[in-house]
């Protein structure tokens, strides 16, 4: 029998089509959502700037024009989405939220203009809690090939710390998502999201980045917003590993794991660099109190990177970026990724390349920080993983 690599995406993603999440509301929240997810379920005239792909495109991507709805069917139908993942060869998944914020109920962001609708936190909040539920759901179907990420809004630190040990409870182990930026709240090396790390520190959940996850930019129906947007957007999503890190949360949190996702992995030695750089001048002398180890060396103990559709050229960086800190990702099911052709683009990005650090970031990496069981997916894997043969 042809040997076979476990293969598990770092970065997937999964949202229900907007009446679908009315359930798991709290009762008192259900009248405002239909309120609020009616006036959004038709496509609105497209504007420049407006949105991130165009009318054609989404009819070409998907002519059951679904992806409005959270992305292709497989986006939230758990039977449709474990035979798109088998035919990939994946055999497990972080789960991220999906589509615009992330699609979860009244985040209303809108990724090339920025803009926010003004939802009261509350209702945020109930959102993001509807989603968990909903997830939770998903994850129930296949919990041995599922890591779901949990979505709070961080406007109360109390309750957000208390959605995260409820989701927790019910099998959302992907960790948290930190929004790339934090909207009208502190900065994230404000005091005041010291309980977050603790909570995910003791639970030994991560705390996960992503592009998209919110934004103040305002890019507006003007030439070149689209363009510009992608340009920046991998940028604000660093942000917060910087906030972290010279606010010294990893520091006080020795054992907190840290993982951005979908921003590319070539600029992080550059990065660690110079930021190790900083550390040693003289007017860092303060700063190196508090904080005894280089930059380079808090990446090296508990940050990690989701290398979404890693390319070759990054590769060939993996040992300057730290061979244990690449974890690959499919994008499942988004159009920029590498579904449904994983096979090929695995291909393209390893092949030739040891056997053993292939399998270590396809699958071995991304086992270690999500708690995935390899014993328990052996044997899927022996059924539907790429063959190491193939991209020998």
């Amino acid at each position: 029998m042809a040997q076979r690599h476990l293969v598990i995406s770092a970065d997937c993603h999964a949202a229900a089509p907007w009446p679908d999440y009315e359930p798991y509301f709290e009762k008192r929240h259900r009248s405002p959502f239909r309120d609020w997810y009616g006036a959004r379920v038709e496509r609105r005239p497209v504007r420049p700037g407006e949105r991130l792909f165009d009318e054609k495109f989404l009819d070409q991507m998907d002519e059951a024009q679904e992806v409005e709805r959270g992305g292709r069917r497989g986006a939230w139908d758990p039977e449709k989405r474990i035979a798109e993942l088998d035919a990939d060869g994946v055999a497990a998944e972080v789960i991220f939220p999906a589509a615009e914020s992330f699609h979860v109920p009244f985040h209303g962001y809108r990724p090339t203009t920025g803009r926010l609708d003004p939802q009261p936190r509350e209702l945020r909040a109930a959102g993001a809690r509807a989603y968990n539920r909903w997830l939770a759901d998903l994850c129930s179907h296949n919990p041995q090939r599922c890591a779901g990420v949990v979505m709070v809004d961080y406007a109360d630190v109390d309750a957000a710390v208390e959605e995260i040990r409820r989701a927790s409870r019910e099998g959302l182990r992907g960790g948290v998502l930190l929004p790339a930026e934090w909207d009208d709240l502190p900065s994230y090396n404000h005091p005041r999201y010291q309980p977050v790390w603790s909570a995910c520190e003791e639970l030994g959940l991560p705390v996960n980045t992503h592009p998209l996850g919110s934004g103040r930019e305002a890019y507006g129906d003007l030439p070149g917003a689209t363009p510009i947007f992608l340009s920046e957007v991998k940028w604000f999503a660093h942000r917060p590993f910087t906030f972290l890190l010279w606010a010294g949360v990893f520091e006080r949190h020795p054992r907190l794991r840290f993982v951005l996702t979908e921003q590319m992995a070539d600029w992080i030695p550059e990065t660690l660099t110079y930021f190790d750089d900083l550390y040693e001048r003289p007017i860092f002398a303060q700063i190196r109190q508090g904080l005894p180890l280089k930059p380079s060396e808090y990446w090296r103990r508990q940050c990690y990177v989701g290398a979404s559709f890693l390319q070759a050229r990054e590769f060939e960086m993996r040992h300057a970026i730290g061979l244990d800190k690449i974890m690959w990702g499919s994008d499942y099911p988004h159009a920029e990724g590498t579904w449904p052709h994983t096979r090929e683009k695995l291909r393209e990005t390893f092949g030739g390349c040891p056997e053993a650090e292939v399998g270590q970031v396809v699958g071995g990496n991304a086992a270690r920080v999500y708690d995935f069981d390899l014993e328990a997916l052996a044997p899927l894997a022996a059924r539907i993983g790429p063959e190491v043969s193939a991209l020998a």
